[in-house]
């Protein structure tokens, strides 16, 4: 039994030796192949971002009103506070749409512009697609 106990701890050893053998500093690994990861939001997901976002703080600015009426001016009431909440909310959105549709027209340059002829096709399908007239 203790036989076959130092034959499986050997075998176990044989088996974790070329593992810490990769880590030889010789050797490049995958962090150092990889360059640049880049990614971009869409759009619309330019365009929704900004008019939540402008909404949000439009009707933060209107509940700031809100909250002038009521303790900063003479009358001392919250008055209509749910028309300053909806005006700041709508100006909000409204400015949020401006500024995302800038937003996303300036990132247009950033925009995938390279060769998509050089895909190459695989599975199922006729040959002449991909080379053309060259056979």
């Amino acid at each position: 039994m203790l036989k076959a106990m130092v034959v499986a701890s050997a075998l176990a050893l044989a088996l974790a030796l070329p593992a810490r053998a990769a880590t030889n500093p010789s050797h490049q690994t995958l962090a150092d192949e990889v360059v640049e990861v880049q990614t971009k939001p869409s759009p619309a997901g330019i365009l929704a971002r900004d008019a939540i976002g402008g909404a949000v703080l439009g009707t933060a600015v209107g509940g700031g009103v809100a909250l002038y009426n009521r303790y900063v001016s003479d009358s001392k009431s919250w008055g209509d506070w749910q028309k300053d909440l909806a005006y700041g909310a709508l100006i909000g959105l409204a400015a949020g749409l401006v500024f995302g549709a800038v937003d996303a027209a300036s990132s247009a340059d950033r925009a995938f512009v390279g060769p998509v002829a050089d895909e190459r096709r695989v599975g199922f399908g006729a040959p002449m697609a991909n080379y053309g007239s060259k056979f």
